[in-house]
C-alpha cells in the first residue's frame, strides 16, 4: 500500500460495521471472519488506497495488437505519459487521436514515451487506433479492465450522462457516430465498459506519480499546459510554431509576430513607402 493513501471511506466504514457486531454476536452465522477474508478478496486494497500525486505506481503486464507482453516497470529510468482510453470504438477516443498523435509525438522529442491503455480486444484496437498511433505511442489491450482497477478510474454513473457529455462535442463527433455498430460490439453490449471514463497519469523516472487527471466526462484529459509542466525545461519543444501543442511555443509565436509587425510600422513610411 502506497504511504500517504487517501482511504475509501465506505469500504472503512463497512469494514468497521462489520467488526462491530461480530464482536456483540460471535456466534451469528453471518459475521465471522470468513466474510471479512472474502470482502477484502473481493476488494483489494488498491481500490481502498486511491492512487494520489506523489505515490509510486503499480506495476502491470499487458499485451499489445500483435501478442507482446509489455510491463510498465521495463520502461523504469524514463518518464512516461500513462494515458487510458474507453475503448477503441468510442466517438470521442477516435475523435482524439489525432489531437494524441500530436501529443505523443512531440513527448517522443522529449525523451518521454507514450503508453495509451484501451479497455477493447486488439483487433478492434488495432483496426481503429493502433493505425494512427503505432509510431509514436505503445498501445495496449486490457479488455478485461484490470489496469483500470488498479488505477481506480470513474466511471460515470450511466450511460446517459455519458451521452450528455458526447454532445456538447456532437458537431465535431458526427464522422465518428457511423462506427457505432462496431462500437456496440466492440463494448460487447456491457453497459459497464460504456460507463468507463477515460484518465492520464505522468510518471516520473523513478514511478513516482507527477499528475493525474481522472475523468468526470468522457471528452475530459490532461492539458497540454499541464503535461508540459512536468517537462523538463531543457527538454520542451521550442519550435515556436503557430499550431503547437505547447502553450510557450504559441505565445513566442504570438510575440515574434508582434515585433516582426511593429518592425515593418518602423521601417514604412506613413504613404506605406518603406524608408530608407
Amino acid at each position: 500500500m502506497a504511504s500517504g493513501c487517501q482511504r475509501d471511506e465506505s469500504g472503512i466504514s463497512f469494514i468497521a460495521i462489520y467488526m462491530h457486531y461480530a464482536l456483540i454476536f460471535p456466534r451469528c452465522p453471518i459475521l465471522t471472519a470468513n466474510h471479512l477474508e472474502c470482502y477484502f478478496r473481493s476488494r483489494p486494497l488498491y481500490l481502498l488506497c486511491k492512487l494520489k500525486i506523489g505515490d509510486k505506481v503499480p506495476d502491470f503486464e499487458l499485451c499489445d495488437i500483435d501478442g507482446k507482453k509489455i510491463t510498465l516497470s521495463s520502461f523504469r529510468g524514463r518518464q512516461v505519459f500513462l494515458s487510458f482510453f474507453r475503448y477503441a470504438a468510442c466517438p470521442v477516443c477516435l475523435y482524439s487521436v489525432d489531437r494524441m498523435k500530436q501529443q505523443s509525438e512531440m513527448l517522443t522529442r522529449s525523451g518521454i514515451v507514450t503508453i495509451t491503455i484501451v479497455n477493447s480486444n486488439p483487433e478492434y484496437i488495432g483496426r481503429l487506433i493502433s493505425p494512427k498511433l503505432a509510431d509514436c505511442s505503445i498501445v495496449l489491450s486490457d479488455k478485461k479492465g484490470s489496469v483500470y482497477s488498479t488505477f481506480a478510474l470513474g466511471k460515470a454513473s450511466s450511460v446517459t450522462d455519458i451521452h450528455k457529455g458526447m454532445a456538447k462535442n456532437m458537431k465535431n463527433l458526427k464522422p465518428f457516430v457511423k462506427t457505432w455498430a462496431i462500437n456496440m460490439m466492440d463494448a460487447g453490449f456491457n453497459t459497464d465498459i460504456l460507463k468507463q471514463l477515460p484518465a492520464d497519469f505522468m510518471i516520473s523516472e523513478d514511478g513516482v506519480i507527477m499528475d493525474l487527471l481522472r475523468a468526470e466526462t468522457a471528452v475530459d484529459h490532461m492539458s497540454f499546459e499541464r503535461i508540459e509542466a512536468c517537462i523538463p525545461e531543457n527538454k520542451r519543444c521550442k519550435c515556436n510554431a503557430k499550431d503547437c501543442l505547447s502553450p510557450r511555443c504559441r505565445k513566442e509565436y504570438e510575440e515574434i509576430r508582434k515585433d516582426a509587425t511593429a518592425l515593418l510600422h518602423l521601417e514604412s513610411g506613413s504613404d506605406g513607402s518603406v524608408g530608407s
